[in-house]
């Protein structure tokens, strides 16, 4: 892992150590609007203050040997659950902040109306963590994901699709929230949920994000309520109304939607992702708008894990490095707020930085369904920088209780 140059010790006199200018030296540098180049990077009060390709430091700056390393924008993961306790699966970012080098996260709607305002004051306003949300359509977001055996889901009571209550908390929350979430889990055999989040959606001018599973309901039946900069998520689910049909072409109600302009976007997740389904899509040409990971803390030890490991799976299926990153960094940042930076390395923004190693070798993935991806390289995260600070590693609670759905 990249550390401080052990040789450049601070004296009495020096600046405390949040405070001092910090020099990654020698990596090759990414950025989504430019591409890779060798340059140093000058950070000073958590802000990128110079790239070039050599930088002399000052005399008190922390040093970063990153030569061999890849030095990115922090990664933005466009869909993790985040509502530790509301949401009894959802997972701490910070640390997973730490070993991933992500700095900016979309929690994809595990609050809804009745406790969003939970969310907000005990976990976003609260994390290191760049920290941004969907509403869920349904006011009580997720809270019924989490028992073992407890088989219901958050719009099975249509009495919790209360549209004026949702409609005034994003009002007094845009600075967070993000988008609106309905999720259109197998066996719903209603549309109201999904009309609801479209009126939802029109009303506050946020875009839709759409869980899609195996039918029902058909996606055929969801795309009429598409519009132009919506998501749809877990864009590679296995079974009957998938992406790729029987016959192994691209079912033409996914291509209709995306030429009317709607994104897809991995939400790689366990059982929403099939390696046979994401190489067939890709090798036709249906890549994704976004990578991300809808990591839970039923997830982060196995099959998903991380967003490094994520992207080397995506690597291992086609998708070429830079395009790889860009869908981690410039793309999902599209929509959060332009003036947090997210999503970019360049001087005068914010020092929200990744290190990642490109390790050669010979890899295995395996899906949730025990498909197996042989990988030949695989991205592994060297450091995590926030706000101009290295980060160090810190480890995930692990799941408090027995009963947790597994």
């Amino acid at each position: 892992m990249p550390s401080p140059d052990a040789a450049r010790k601070p004296d009495s006199s020096a600046a405390p150590e949040a405070s001092r200018p910090l020099l990654i030296r020698g990596g090759r540098v990414f950025d989504g609007a430019s591409g890779f180049a060798h340059l140093d990077v000058l950070v000073t009060d958590g802000r990128v203050a110079r790239m070039a390709p050599s930088i002399e430091p000052p005399a008190s700056a922390r040093i970063i040997e990153a030569t061999g390393s890849l030095v990115t924008p922090g990664l933005v993961d466009a869909h993790v659950h985040a509502f530790r306790w509301g949401h009894l699966i959802g997972l701490d970012v910070d640390p997973l902040s730490s070993r991933s080098g992500v700095t900016a996260f979309v929690d994809g709607g595990s609050s809804g109306a009745l406790n969003f305002m939970a969310f907000r004051t005990y976990v976003v306003d609260r994390v290191r963590s760049a920290l941004y949300a969907l509403l869920n359509v349904s006011a009580i977001g997720q809270v019924v994901d989490g028992i073992q055996g407890l088989d219901a889901g958050e719009n099975d009571d249509p009495r919790f699709l209360h549209l004026g209550a949702a409609a005034e908390v994003v009002e007094k929350n845009r600075d967070v929230i993000v988008g609106i979430k309905v999720r259109m889990y197998t066996g719903l055999t209603s549309l109201a949920p999904m009309a609801a989040a479209r009126e939802l959606a029109d009303a506050v001018g946020l875009p839709l994000v759409v869980h899609v599973s195996k039918a029902p309901p058909a996606f055929r039946d969801l795309l009429p309520y598409l519009r132009v900069g919506d998501v749809v998520t877990h864009m590679f689910h296995p079974g009957p109304g998938g992406l790729v049909t029987r016959d192994g072409s691209i079912a033409p109600e996914y291509r209709e939607a995306r030429a009317r302009g709607v994104l897809f976007d991995t939400g790689t997740a366990r059982f929403h992702t099939s390696f046979p389904v994401a190489r067939t899509a890709i090798q036709q040409g249906f890549l994704p708008d976004t990578i991300s990971t809808d990591l839970t803390l039923n997830n982060y030890q196995h099959i998903t894990i991380d967003m490094p490991t994520t992207l080397s799976k995506f690597l291992a299926l086609g998708i070429p490095l830079e395009r790889a990153l860009r869908l981690a960094t410039l793309a999902p940042a599209r929509m959060l707020p332009a003036a947090r930076g997210h999503g970019r390395l360049a001087e005068g923004r914010p020092a929200d930085l990744a290190l990642f190693a490109l390790e050669s070798g010979e890899f295995t993935y395996l899906d949730y369904f025990g498909e197996r991806l042989q990988a030949s390289e695989r991205l592994i995260c060297r450091g995590t920088i926030k706000d101009g600070q290295l980060l160090a590693p810190e480890e995930q609670a692990p799941m408090p209780f027995s009963f947790m759905r597994k």
